[in-house]
């Protein structure tokens, strides 16, 4: 699954200096490849264990290992940096993240008890359980080694703390003690993903929060709610742009649970997808601007990815919704709009349905697949477990494994096609 970049050899004042370029892993995608995805230097995230570096003169993206990046600095070849953040890495990849227990390496065989022709003779199954310490990892990447073969791959699920999930690949070796695991992650990209997670989830309740302060007048005290759940709203786009553009690199999705409301915040009934004005005010400190206060409504279908469409006189503007709409549920916020006249500002849905249909497909197919996953492990841990092994038990675990690393291809790949639906939509 990787590919090892040549080193990249520098002259410099009749000096050779090797660089070492962070190889490609499952668990994050290379620098070059996020930049042809549109994503900036700044927000361009290294490997686990790597350090982020700018080139100087061609503010590209190199990810090299920490000790290099001093070096690199010195040499006039990268950009200063500044050296807490690599403290802080350095720190991190001291941090045990969690260990790998070998359960079993059984050889390859058919149903008919003879091995398989598709694969040699030296293959064989190897099931492990990958156990979480002191913190959770985040889709951990494992590197399974033989005296024949070194194989990379990914976890697709949080491993949460003080916990353990079975698993299980084929790996071809000539002594089948020579197997062997680790785990590659080391924990940083672990922590920034739920680091940005929780801010989502203290920005989604501060909203909540105001929500419910929020009164039905139009009075000075509800402009100054409704200003403030702009605000948030800005900071939880922000946060959720940031936190999908980590799951699209890792292929995470996220998961948000919904409040049931009944009425609209206007206090009508629900009818379908809807976008609705509830209160217009003119901004103090801004001439010509006014602060805008409306509901987004879905129908009987949820709105997995919101956008709404203000305009006016002056401009248009589009105002993404940080969470999607649960069916028959409303969202209250605000945004400001520039106009020379204010009763030309008017809101309505801005027509996402494409996407948001998708995002929805998708995180049920997601689920569908995660629900398959577990079943199958849980079938693989109690056949390895079990003190009765059945004649064909060699065949079984192979049968699992199968199923296991098939699920596991096809969740990543639901995975990466939601999040990269959800970045492009907030970034």
């Amino acid at each position: 699954m990787k590919k090892i970049f040549p080193f990249l050899i520098l002259s410099l004042s009749l000096l050779f200096f090797t660089v070492i370029i962070a190889p490609v892993s499952a668990d994050i995608i290379p620098p070059k490849k996020q930049a042809s995805l549109g994503i900036s230097s700044e927000d361009i995230v290294c490997e686990s264990g790597l350090f982020k570096v700018i080139k100087i003169g061609k503010n590209s993206v190199a990810c090299v290992k920490p000790e290099s990046a001093p070096k690199l600095v010195s040499k006039g070849w990268a950009q200063t940096f500044d050296e807490s953040v690599l403290n802080e890495l350095t720190k991190q990849l001291s941090i045990s993240s969690g260990k790998i227990n070998k359960l079993i390496v059984t050889p390859i065989t058919t149903d008919f008890g003879k091995l398989s022709p598709k694969v040699s003779v030296g293959s064989y199954d190897y099931v492990f359980e990958v156990c979480a310490s002191s913190k959770p990892l985040v889709s951990p990447e494992i590197l399974v080694r033989s005296d024949s073969e070194t194989k990379h791959f990914e976890l697709v699920e949080t491993i949460s703390t003080n916990t353990c999930v079975v698993s299980g690949t084929v790996i071809k070796a000539a002594n089948p003690d020579s197997v062997s695991a680790t785990i590659v992650s080391k924990g940083d990209v672990s922590k920034i993903i739920l680091s940005a997670s929780d801010r989502v989830t203290s920005l989604k309740q501060q909203i909540l929060d105001a929500k419910q302060s929020f009164g039905k007048e139009n009075t000075e005290a509800n402009k100054k709610q409704g200003n403030k759940i702009a605000e948030l709203r800005l900071q939880l786009n922000d946060a959720i742009a940031d936190l999908h553009r980590m799951y699209f690199l890792l292929y995470t999705p996220s998961k948000t649970n919904f409040k049931v409301e009944k009425m609209s915040f206007s206090g009508t009934p629900i009818q379908g997808e809807t976008a609705t004005k509830i209160s217009v005010s003119q901004s103090v400190s801004t001439p010509n601007t006014y602060d805008v206060v409306f509901e987004a409504c879905a129908g009987e279908k949820q709105v997995r990815i919101p956008v709404v469409m203000i305009t006016s006189d002056m401009q248009n503007v589009n105002v993404k919704l940080g969470d999607k709409i649960a069916p028959k549920t409303c969202q209250l916020t605000s945004a400001k709009i520039g106009a020379t006249d204010p009763e030309t500002i008017s809101i309505k849905v801005a027509g996402n349905a494409d996407s948001s249909n998708k995002a929805a497909d998708l995180e049920s197919k997601i689920s569908d697949l995660q629900n398959q996953l577990i079943s199958e492990k849980d079938t693989l841990k109690n056949l390895v477990h079990d003190p009765k092994r059945p004649a064909n038990f060699n065949e079984q675990v192979t049968s699992q494994v199968e199923k296991i690393s098939k699920l596991r291809n096809e969740i990543i790949s639901a995975k990466a096609e939601l999040s990269k639906i959800l970045y492009q939509t907030y970034q």
